[in-house]
Parts: C-alpha cells; structure tokens; sequence
C-alpha cells in the first residue's frame, strides 16, 4: 500500500515538473514578448551562462532571472525593476547569489531571506540537488534513482551522517559505476557556511 502512494507521489511529482516547464516556457515567452527590458526571463539567448535565482516576496516581481555568476541581491533587484530598494540594508543588497537561490524580499520590513528553490525546479533548470538535504521523495524524481536506491541512500546517511562527496554513493554501497554515472550530475554537495 504505501509503495502504491510512493509511485503516486511519483507520478504527480514527474506530471508536476513538466506542468512547471511548460509554465516557465510560457512566462519567457510573454516577458520578451510584454518587457523590452529588465523583465523577468527564464531564459535569453542574449545573456550569457550564468545562474538562476527565483525572487519572491513582490508580486508584481516575482519570477525567476538569469543573473551573472557574480551577481549579487541588488543586482537581482536592479534587473526585476524593484521600485524602492532604499531602505534594504548595503550588507543584504551585498550578499552574493548562487544558482539555485531563491530570495524573498519583504518590501515593508526590508529584510532580505535567502532559501533554496524546490526540488522539482531544480530539475526542471537542469540544477543539481543536494544529496545531504534531498527527502526520499525529491530523490526519487532524480532520473536513475527509484524507491530502492533512494531509500539505500537515506539509510546509509542517517546512520553515518552527511556525505562528504557525492562519490560516497559508490564507496557507501549506495549504487554501482553505471548507475552513479547516470546520476552524478543530477547531485552536489553544498558548501558549509563558513
């Protein structure tokens, strides 16, 4: 019974991931069609490579932007076309963006939150998701990684704690060459803060 409601889950997460693309498709599509310029784009041909970092928090806004690989939360709020940034603190506006990123403003307080974008957006940018942090259901919509390897992954880091690399998968006995090859670039392991 409960690996019926898994493979549920499944289904919608996979039926959830397609319905996102589709929508960030569409919402590209319009803010190049409805903004000359510094509107909220998914993707553009004329920027370079650089990050994804979803805004929240200002609905008129909100969105996810292509940023720099040196961008920092004002030149995120620059490019959304943020009315007011005055009153945000220097240090916040300074704090460097990483792909993945998502940043609630809270244009009243003027505080700024950094978090993580959901699992399911992150697949659907092609951004890895972190193999320490991941629940048994966001590894299972990594393609490769089903109920089985997924919950071998879950045992073997709540009984000896975090992965120090993602290669741990093979040495851990987590999955065999093939598989982690298949899988690798779909994980990373973050950073701690310093």
């Amino acid at each position: 019974m409960e690996e019926k409601n898994l493979v549920k889950k499944q289904i919608y997460g996979a039926i959830g991931i397609v319905v996102i693309v589709v929508f960030l498709y569409a919402a590209r599509d319009v803010s190049q069609y409805a903004y000359s310029s510094g509107g909220p784009v998914a993707c553009c041909e004329y920027e370079k490579p650089g990050i994804m970092v979803m805004l929240a928090g200002d609905e008129d806004h909100d969105g996810i932007y292509s940023l720099s690989q040196e961008a920092t939360v004002y030149d995120l709020f620059k490019k959304a076309g943020l009315p007011d940034i005055a009153g945000f603190k220097e240090a916040d506006l300074a704090r460097a963006l990483h792909s993945g990123d998502r940043v609630t403003c809270d244009g009243t307080r003027y505080r700024v939150t950094l978090g993580d974008v959901a699992v399911p957006v992150r697949l659907a940018f092609g951004m890895p998701v972190d193999l320490n942090e991941a629940t048994l259901e966001e590894l299972i919509l990594i393609p490769g990684i089903g109920l089985i390897t997924a919950s071998k992954i879950i045992e073997v880091r709540e009984a000896n704690g975090a992965f120090p690399i993602v290669d741990s998968l093979k040495l851990a006995g987590c999955m065999g060459e093939g598989r982690y090859n298949r899988v690798k670039d779909y994980l990373y392991i973050r950073a701690s803060s310093p």
